[in-house]
């Protein structure tokens, strides 16, 4: 009779802390008003200006932001026994699982191997979580965007900036791995937080433009998940694309997230500098990937809540 009677108990007081949480975190959006004369959520018909009073906007949600992304890891590891240790543990079990396998197939120095592989795999886990997860990222907070007025670039950042705190802790499994096997770093991983923040942005430029897209097509975000799948194995990152044909290679050079993996592979695990050209091509791609959403969003800004 008592387990009977508690479990309805605590349904209603989780519903109730969760009414009272949506209810501070509706407080803490509202930032204060725009500048003097400028109408909530008006923006410049200008394509840079508009770009600027999106990013102005963004800041002035700093906090708000902040708030959110605590707020999602928090949640995510939520009553579990180990917590924020499986962002340590998830990617070390998975680069085991995938040296073993492919380093057996290949016949490769399990060590050597186990660090290129962890190179490779990292900067992947990130740009296709953050994708998969904001995709949706829209949909899922329409409860915020039709309480209150919010830039509809937050929650895809958001969701990206929960997934880099994530990023950032396996960065730090890689170290440990890399320290307990004997693997000598080189002085060019100093060059890992410009890497990471070009990779950021690139994703940043993905998810908004993903987000928006999914919007307005639904079944977008179970898609998503098959191309990831394909596109997995049709990049090297358990294999060299050295030992591709040179016609596949050039369908490798295609994949724009290979471009990234590049740049990490190159501080991490080769040791050498990034050519001119490799971070030419990491560049041009981002400010395209970022180019292409601000245009996305400038032309459905006014429409999208009107989807929800």
């Amino acid at each position: 009779m008592m387990t009977a009677t508690a479990t309805p108990q605590k349904k209603e007081n989780s519903d109730a802390a969760d009414a009272i949480n949506l209810e501070d975190r509706l407080s803490i959006l509202d930032v204060g008003s725009l500048p003097q004369g400028r109408v909530v959520g008006a923006k410049s018909s200008n394509y840079f200006c508009f770009v600027l009073e999106t990013l102005q906007e963004l800041e002035r949600f700093k906090f708000a932001l902040a708030s959110f992304v605590i707020n999602n890891l928090r949640r995510r590891y939520r009553r579990s026994l180990l917590g924020f240790a499986w962002s340590l543990l998830n990617p070390i079990c998975m680069m085991i699982v995938l040296t073993v396998v492919f380093g057996s197939m290949f016949k490769r120095d399990m060590t050597s191997y186990g660090l290129y592989i962890f190179s490779g795999m990292l900067p992947w886990t990130f740009i296709q979580t953050a994708v998969l997860t904001g995709s949706g990222s829209i949909i899922g907070f329409e409860t915020f965007l039709k309480r209150v007025y919010i830039p509809k670039a937050f929650f895809p950042l958001v969701c990206l900036g929960t997934e880099a705190f994530n990023f950032l802790f396996s960065l730090v499994s890689l170290f440990i791995v890399a320290a307990f096997v004997g693997f000598k770093l080189h002085t060019t991983i100093l060059l890992l937080p410009a890497i990471i923040g070009v990779t950021f942005l690139f994703a940043f430029g993905l998810v908004l433009n993903f987000a928006i897209a999914t919007l307005y097509f639904r079944d977008l975000s179970h898609i998503l998940g098959v191309a990831f799948q394909v596109l997995f194995y049709s990049t090297p990152i358990i294999y060299p694309i050295a030992q591709l044909p040179k016609s596949i290679q050039g369908i490798c050079y295609l994949n724009p997230i290979y471009h990234f993996i590049a740049l990490f592979r190159a501080v991490i695990y080769e040791g050498r500098l990034p050519t001119a050209l490799e971070w030419s091509i990491a560049i041009v791609l981002t400010m395209t990937a970022l180019g292409i959403a601000f245009f996305v969003l400038k032309r459905t800004e006014k429409d999208l809540v009107f989807r929800l």
